[in-house]
């Protein structure tokens, strides 16, 4: 039986709740006429009347306007990895159901929007992102609930958009989501893209509960695009910054390898205990069939360990690229290949082809020795580099295939070997 966090029975119940306002009764009309979306007229009997249909994108209900709907879908995806190196904690060939997620997803009277999706992946449970969103307009969206935290470039991008397995070792310095409240949106023409936050605090790399620890976070983050102009003009270039600033407490983070070994575990008596701070800069640039990201991540907190308390920064930077093979346009999310892959008609088709590189650097701070972490078992860097080779079939299926090569750096040279690891990732995602 599956063992739901306290609060999240209020939660599912309005999210129930909105889910069912949504979508008018099928085949008659809405009991509340406001949500239907009336015109400016007062609207008539055609514009309560509801529709629903089954395809590829999923279930889907909406009233006849548009204004609201209800959509239930979903993806999963599934992981082999082969690794060159023997593992300490695990086989050198592993198979598993990496994310396995349904979505519920809506929106009422083109205003109140909402998402529910859980994570089954991995043989766990895990309630993944519930929130709610209401747009005063382009420039100004209130959310509310757990959802990603505006900081990470990398992080920030779609789990079913992603170019590789595995996100950098970089990313690991920044949160992943968390419970809080948000205020986001665009302007001048959509070419400056805000967010500012307030939650709950939460550890790098991690995905918070539901429960407010007592921890509190501030968070802001602004992107920049110089040639952004009309809805449908390119706009290949965006330079952004984010920054957090909040106190925490409680246990500190550890660190993984991209093949999910932990290189870096402070001590058991070490507590996080004060201010934590992060700064993150930021570019992209998608042009055509290429696509770049870079980002450098600096992630400081103070932590305290028997009678030593010291403020420990780490940092990391990550830089990817990606070309079309097929010529595709390349894009952030929401990709679609021009010419998807279609069973049965003579080969003509083929999707798309895409070839990415990646590399990635992490630096733990050496204050952390031998106070705060064991200079034998936790090594003070890792630097990564990644090749792939994906093929993307349609918008609902895709193939990642990648090699990825760490190597650790020890704090002295006479500490202990490091492995370096090697593996072979290759993943099969399919959405609807």
């Amino acid at each position: 039986m599956i063992a739901f966090p306290p609060r999240f029975h209020q939660i599912a119940i309005a999210i129930v709740m909105l889910a069912i306002s949504a979508p008018p009764r099928l085949g008659g009309q809405h009991p509340t006429a406001y949500l239907a979306g009336l015109n400016d007229e007062g609207g008539t009997s055609t514009d309560l009347q509801s529709s629903h249909k089954l395809d590829w994108n999923g279930l889907q209900f909406a009233n006849q306007s548009g204004s609201s709907e209800l959509r239930i879908h979903g993806y999963f995806q599934a992981d082999g990895r082969l690794f060159g190196t023997d593992m300490k904690n695990c086989s050198r060939a592993v198979l598993l159901f990496r994310r396995v997620r349904p979505l519920v997803e809506g929106v009422l009277a083109n205003r109140l929007e909402f998402r529910f999706m859980p994570d089954f992946g991995e043989g766990k449970s895990v309630i993944q992102e519930v929130f709610v969103d209401y747009a005063f307009g382009p420039a100004a969206t209130l959310e509310v609930g757990k959802f990603k935290t505006p900081i990470g470039l990398e992080v920030l991008r779609a789990d079913r958009d992603m170019t590789f397995v595995e996100r950098s070792t970089a990313s690991g310095l920044a949160p992943v989501r968390d419970l809080g409240v948000q205020l986001a949106g665009s302007l001048q023409d959509s070419s400056i893209h805000y967010a500012l936050g307030f939650f709950s605090g939460t550890e790098d790399g991690s995905n918070a509960n539901f429960e407010w620890t007592g921890s509190k976070e501030g968070v802001a983050r602004v992107l920049y695009e110089p040639f952004a102009g009309k809805h449908d003009a390119p706009r290949p270039l965006g330079v952004g910054i984010a920054a957090s600033s909040g106190f925490n407490h409680g246990s500190p983070p550890k660190f993984s390898s991209i093949g999910q070994e932990t290189f870096f575990r402070y001590s058991s008596s070490s507590l996080v205990d004060g201010q934590h701070r992060r700064w993150a800069p930021q570019a992209t640039y998608f042009s055509g069939p290429l696509g770049l990201m870079a980002e450098y991540i600096l992630s400081g907190e103070t932590l305290s360990a028997n009678k030593n308390r010291r403020y420990i920064s780490n940092r990391g930077w990550n830089i990817a690229a990606s070309i079309m093979l097929t010529g595709d346009r390349n894009k952030f999310e929401g990709f679609r290949p021009a010419h998807p892959f279609v069973p049965g008609d003579g080969g003509r088709h083929w999707g798309a082809w895409e070839l990415a590189l990646r590399h990635s650097d992490v630096v733990m701070d050496e204050i952390a020795f031998p106070n705060f972490a064991d200079p034998k078992s936790s090594a003070k860097g890792a630097r990564e580099s990644a090749v792939g080779l994906n093929w993307l079939l349609n918008t609902h299926a895709k193939w990642v295939c990648n090699y990825e090569y760490t190597t650790f750096q020890k704090v002295r040279n006479t500490n202990p070997n490091l492995h370096t690891e090697r593996v072979v990732m290759a993943e099969l995602q399919l959405s609807l």
